[in-house]
């Protein structure tokens, strides 16, 4: 993207991930730590935009358990972090 890894922004990013990078040793596959990785972004993106993960989380889970599988890429990209905080407030 647009953005400089030397920036103080993504360096204060990258810091949780280095902490937890002991725990990721146990993903156990390659999959598993591409999961992982979404879930990094998702949390780490919910922080940048001071979104409560754990209420992030539990209306996004809610609200995707009932969409069928051809629902419109539009009605997920809703639910986006940033997008999700200015519907919520």
């Amino acid at each position: 993207g647009d953005t400089y890894l030397d920036n103080n922004m993504v360096e204060r990013m990258n810091r949780y991930i280095s902490l937890s990078r002991k725990n990721s040793l146990f993903f156990g596959s390659h999959k598993g730590a591409e999961r992982g990785a979404i879930l990094y972004t998702i949390a780490l993106t919910c922080r940048m935009h001071k979104v409560n993960l754990f209420e992030y989380l539990t209306d996004v889970i809610n609200r995707t358990a009932e969409w069928q599988p051809n629902t419109p890429i539009e009605k997920y990209r809703e639910l986006l972090p940033d997008r999700w905080e200015k519907a919520n407030d």
